[in-house]
């Protein structure tokens, strides 16, 4: 082995070790910014479309875009804010009823008796412990003011990306060897096309299930309905996991009537992510990845684990663009080129 092999060796030894820790020290910081791809996707397909509509430059076609966001978000804010609040402040004032409800049903059987005694139990231990409640207080205040500043550089960076997409892939095909930059350029498309497709098919499933909730609410009589369809609609970008939480307030909502009433809204919720999952998604979202449910839901665990709530809303989108990598990188390029060799 000469000198510049034994050198070009040990320079990728180095640099996978390098980018080894980067990851494992800095994985939050590489979820912050695939969270702002990701936005970034989603804001430049709408310019896309302005663009191509209005027949207008690439740079006003975004400004529309982001305005238009903003408009929207804001302007359904007011509309829907005295509604809202009111239902907000109803529901405040239902759980801590229906969960006092949940506790007297627990109480008339021995494994609900038991279940009840191990809860004060844990209140006691809470109760002599009160300075470790006020740590974990200011640790949650802290943890919620770094959310709000992550969101803020997830937005700037986004916005940075969506304003000048040509030039961040430019930079990035540099450090591509010349013969495989064409590929890549088409890899990075498709990359782009997947994750583009995935979101149009996520919103317009999350919309759907929003107003079905909505409906199906009303029709149950029950309270606070804008409140829980709006829990249902956003926590659909979750897949699997998502629906499943936003069932749980609903539930103790209904039992504050009966457990009859919470049971239809398990039920409720239940038909709802049917078909979202078996017929709204799937028609919706044709051109997209179709991902395994069971992988997706471990994959979801697995990054909820390690990384909390940015994991669970990450995991999707980060699992389509490895289907797409693992698929055009290993499977074409060299599972069938072997068998072809193979044979």
């Amino acid at each position: 082995m000469d000198f510049k092999t034994f050198t070009q060796r040990c320079i990728l030894v180095i640099s996978l070790v390098i980018a080894v820790l980067l990851i494992a020290f800095g994985i939050d910081f590489f979820f912050m910014l695939f969270a702002s791809v990701v936005l970034a996707v989603f804001l430049i397909s709408i310019a896309v479309k302005i663009k191509s509509w209005l027949k207008i430059k690439y740079g006003l076609a975004l400004t529309i875009s982001v305005l238009l966001i903003v408009i929207i978000t804001v302007g359904t804010g007011f509309l829907i804010y005295p509604s809202l609040n009111e239902q907000a402040a109803q529901m405040q004032k239902e759980i801590p009823q229906s969960i006092n409800k949940l506790r007297e049903h627990l109480s008339q059987t021995s494994w609900g008796k038991d279940l009840l005694k191990n809860i004060e139990d844990q209140g006691g231990i809470v109760k002599g412990n009160k300075k470790d409640i006020v740590n974990s207080a200011t640790a949650i205040f802290s943890a919620t003011i770094s959310s709000f500043a992550n969101i803020f550089v997830v937005l700037v960076i986004a916005l940075f990306f969506a304003a000048d997409p040509h030039l961040y892939k430019k930079g990035l095909l540099y450090l591509i060897p010349a013969r495989a930059v064409r590929k890549a350029d088409k890899l990075i498309h498709k990359c782009y096309e997947t994750l583009a497709n995935w979101l149009k098919g996520k919103f317009l499933s999350m919309g759907v299930v929003g107003v079905l909730t909505y409906i199906g609410l009303i029709v149950l009589d029950f309270p606070i309905p804008l409140v829980l369809s709006l829990i249902a609609m956003v926590l659909t970008f979750i897949p699997n996991i998502g629906p499943i939480i936003a069932m749980v307030p609903a539930m103790l909502i209904g039992l504050v009537k009966s457990p009859e009433q919470a049971l239809y809204a398990a039920v409720l919720y239940m038909i709802v992510q049917t078909l979202e999952s078996y017929l709204i998604t799937p028609y919706i979202n044709k051109k997209a990845v179709d991902l395994p449910p069971a992988l997706t839901l471990a994959w979801q665990v697995f990054l909820g684990i390690f990384l909390g709530g940015l994991g669970l809303f990450m995991a999707t989108p980060l699992l389509a663009i490895i289907f797409v990598l693992v698929n055009d990188l290993y499977v074409k390029d060299y599972l069938k080129k072997r068998s072809a060799d193979l044979s």
